[in-house]
C-alpha cells in the first residue's frame, strides 16, 4: 500500500541544506524588499507601555546586523500570546533564539509554499530548522526585517522543546555520502575527478534533489499505478472521467517497446552566484566563507546517464492522441502542457508538480520516456523509483518522479514549485520588490504586464554550459610541469540543452583575457544522436603550458614568485550560442540565478620551482 510520507528537500545533512537553504535565502531577499515597499505595521497587535516605547524592525527593515535593535529595546512577548498567532487573520508569528517574528506576509511569497511558513506559526523554528538546515543569513534576515520583540528567557527554552516537529524523511533511503548533495559538499564530491573516467556517470555518483520526501510502496507490482488524462477527443467526449485512465508498470511492459536515450540531466538552479549578491551586510567577505567553491565556479549538479524506459508519445498515441500529425503541425496543440504530478508530497499534503510543453512530447525525436532505468539497473528511489519522466534536455526539475498523474492543460501547475520564483526567469530591471508586488491582490502594473507579454518565463531547456572538473579549485603545480611540456591538464564537460552539438570549447588561463581551443570528444554521440537532438555531453581536455602564461606571469616566476592563474572555460555550440564572461553574469541574469551559464573560474596556483 502506497504511504505518502511528505516531502524532500535533501536528506541527510548536506542534503536538507540547499532545499532549506536555497528556499530560505530566495524567500529572505523577497520578503525584505517587499516589506520595505508594501509593510506599515504588524497584522498582529503589538501594544507597548506607555513608559517606554520598544523597538521593532517590522514596516521599517534595517540594513545592516548592527542597526537590529537590541534585547533591551524589545517588548517582552508572552508565550501564551505568541501562540495566539497562528493563522493569517491574526497573524502569524514564530519564535527563534529567543526573539519573536511577525512572518504575517511570508508565506505569499515563500518558493517553499505557503504551507512550510503557516505550520510553523506559534512555534520555535528550530525544530524546523533542525530538519531543514538553516542558511547563514536566514536569522540575520529575521532580526533585520520582521522583528516584533522578545521571549524572556525561561519562555524562549520552552517554547523550544514544546515545539514538535517530526522529521518527515526519517524513512527515506540511507544514501552514500560521497553523493554531490544540494548542500555544500566538497568540490572533490560534486565533481570530483573519478567523474572524467565515466562518460556516463556512475549510479552511485549522479547527483540527488527531491523536493519532498520519497514516497514508498509495500508492493510497487501491485500497489503503483499512474493516471492519466487525455483532452476531450470529440464535442460529445466532454466528461472528464471518461479521459481519465490508470496505468500500472505492468502495462506500459505489455503495450509499449522500451527505449533507451543516454542525456544529461543538470539542475535548473546550478548558479548560486548571483543569488546572493543581494544577501548580506558584508557580502563579497560572506559569500568567500560560506560558499567558497562558487567563487571558483557555478554550482553543478548534474551527471550524464543511458536511461531506458517508455516513449511518454508513443503512450499518448495508444490513446488516441494523434501525435504524429500534431508533430507535423496537421493537427494543433490540443493544448499547451502536459501537467506531471508525483506521488511526493510536502508536510502538508500538496504534491509535488511542475509542466512541460507538449510540443516536447509529441516531437518524435524529443526522447521524453517514462524511465524505469538508469544505465541498465533499475531507478533506485533517490532517482524515482518506480516510475519517473526523463525530458532530455530540460532542467532537472521537470524530469518529474514518482509520477503520479499526466493531464493535458493549457495552465500552468498549481503546485508553488512551477508557479513561484525558483523556476522562472525575469527581465533584467526586475527587482525584489516587483516580484513581491506580485503576491499582492491588486498586482503591480508592470509586473503584471510582463507577465502577460512573456517577458517572464518558465526554466525549460538548459542553455549552452561548460564546467570545469580538473583541476580543483586551488590545486599547486610547479613551473617545471609547465616548463617540461608536463603542463596543467585542464579537463571537464560540456553540453547544449536545446540539443545542439558542440562546436568548441576555448579554455583561458587568465580568467577569460585570451583563450585557444580545448579538445573536444563526443565519444561517437554525434553517430547516435539526430541534428538538434543531441542530448549527451561532450569531454574537452586542454594541455596549459608555460608559454599559454602572459609576460608578467613567467617574469614573476622566473623571480621565484608564486602566481595564480584563474582558468575559465567557455563552449561554444554549432548554432553560435557561447557561454557569457563571468563578470557579465549579474548583469545578463535575474536575482533568482537559475540557468545561469556564465564562464567557470578555476583559481589554481604555479609555485617557482624551489618552492615546490
Amino acid at each position: 500500500m502506497f504511504r505518502n510520507t511528505a516531502t524532500t528537500v535533501f536528506r541527510n545533512t548536506s542534503r536538507f541544506q540547499i532545499g532549506a537553504a536555497a528556499t530560505a535565502a530566495t524567500s529572505a531577499a523577497l520578503y525584505l524588499d517587499h516589506q520595505q515597499k508594501h509593510s506599515t505595521s504588524s497584522p498582529g497587535k503589538v501594544s507597548c507601555e506607555k513608559s517606554k516605547t520598544y523597538k521593532t524592525t517590522l514596516g521599517s527593515p534595517v540594513k545592516t546586523s548592527a542597526e537590529v535593535p537590541k534585547n533591551k529595546d524589545l517588548r517582552v512577548i508572552s508565550l501564551e500570546e505568541l501562540r495566539e498567532h497562528t493563522d493569517p487573520d491574526n497573524g502569524l508569528w514564530v519564535s527563534f533564539k529567543g526573539h519573536v517574528y511577525d512572518v504575517s506576509h511570508f508565506p505569499k511569497i515563500h518558493p517553499g509554499g505557503p504551507g512550510r511558513i503557516e505550520m510553523a506559526a506559534g512555534t520555535d523554528l528550530q525544530p524546523y530548522f533542525d530538519v531543514y538546515h538553516l542558511h547563514p543569513d536566514v536569522s540575520g534576515f529575521l532580526d533585520r526585517t520582521c522583528l516584533i520583540g522578545r521571549l524572556s528567557k525561561k519562555d524562549a527554552k520552552k517554547s523550544e522543546k514544546e515545539t514538535v516537529f517530526a522529521n518527515p524523511y526519517a524513512e527515506d533511503p540511507v544514501t552514500d555520502l560521497r553523493d554531490p548533495f544540494g548542500g555544500a559538499p566538497k568540490w572533490s564530491n560534486l565533481m570530483y575527478k573519478g567523474h572524467l573516467d565515466n562518460f556516463y556517470t556512475p549510479n552511485r555518483d549522479f547527483y540527488v534533489r527531491n523536493h519532498f520526501p520519497i514516497p514508498q510502496w509495500d508492493d510497487v507490482e501491485q500497489d503503483y499505478s499512474f493516471d492519466l488524462v487525455l483532452p476531450s477527443l470529440s464535442e460529445e467526449d466532454d466528461e472528464e472521467e471518461e479521459n481519465e485512465r490508470t496505468f500500472t508498470l505492468q502495462d506500459l511492459r505489455d503495450n509499449l517497446q522500451e527505449h533507451t536515450v543516454s542525456s544529461v540531466m543538470v539542475c535548473g538552479g546550478p548558479a548560486i552566484y548571483p543569488r546572493y549578491l543581494h544577501r548580506t551586510d558584508d557580502r563579497e567577505n560572506w559569500e568567500v566563507k560560506h560558499f567558497k567553491r562558487n567563487q571558483a565556479n557555478n554550482n553543478f549538479w548534474g551527471g550524464h546517464g543511458k536511461w531506458t524506459g517508455y516513449k511518454l508519445r508513443d503512450l499518448l498515441n495508444l490513446q488516441g492522441i494523434d501525435v504524429d500529425a500534431i508533430a507535423l503541425g496537421e493537427k494543433p496543440l490540443p493544448d499547451k502542457y502536459l501537467k506531471l504530478t508525483g506521488h511526493d508530497a510536502d508536510e502538508t499534503g500538496a504534491p509535488f508538480g511542475v509542466t512541460i510543453p507538449l510540443e516536447k512530447v509529441v516531437d518524435p525525436f524529443g526522447d521524453v520516456l517514462l524511465a524505469t532505468k538508469l544505465n541498465d539497473e533499475p531507478l533506485t528511489p533517490d532517482h524515482g523509483y518506480p516510475l519517473r519522466l526523463l525530458v532530455p534536455g530540460f532542467a532537472g526539475v521537470r524530469n518529474c518522479k514518482w509520477i503520479a498523474k499526466i493531464e493535458f492543460s493549457d495552465d500552468l501547475h498549481e503546485c508553488h514549485v512551477d508557479t513561484h520564483t525558483d523556476e522562472v526567469i525575469y527581465p533584467p530591471d526586475m527587482t525584489f520588490e516587483d516580484n513581491a508586488a506580485r503576491t499582492d491582490v491588486e498586482m503591480d502594473e508592470k509586473l503584471k504586464h510582463y507577465w502577460e507579454t512573456n517577458k517572464i518565463w518558465r526554466v525549460m531547456e538548459m542553455p549552452t554550459m561548460s564546467f570545469v572538473a580538473s583541476p580543483e579549485p586551488d590545486e599547486q603545480f610547479s613551473a617545471k610541469q609547465l616548463s617540461s611540456g608536463e603542463g596543467v591538464i585542464v579537463r571537464g564537460y560540456a553540453f547544449d540543452g536545446s540539443g545542439h552539438r558542440m562546436a568548441r570549447v576555448d579554455v583561458s588561463a587568465d580568467g577569460g583575457k585570451s583563450y585557444s581551443p580545448a579538445d573536444v570528444d563526443d565519444h561517437e554521440m554525434e553517430k547516435v544522436h539526430r541534428r538538434n537532438h543531441h542530448w549527451s555531453w561532450y569531454s574537452w581536455e586542454k594541455k596549459i603550458r608555460m608559454e599559454d602564461l602572459d609576460e608578467e606571469a613567467q617574469q614573476k616566476l622566473a623571480k621565484g614568485e608564486p602566481v595564480q592563474l584563474m582558468i575559465a572555460a567557455r563552449a561554444m555550440a554549432d548554432n553560435g550560442n557561447v557561454q557569457p564572461s563571468r563578470e557579465a553574469a549579474p548583469s545578463l541574469y535575474n536575482y533568482v540565478g537559475n540557468i545561469n551559464n556564465a564562464q567557470t573560474h578555476t583559481p589554481v596556483t604555479i609555485l617557482p620551482a624551489k618552492k615546490c
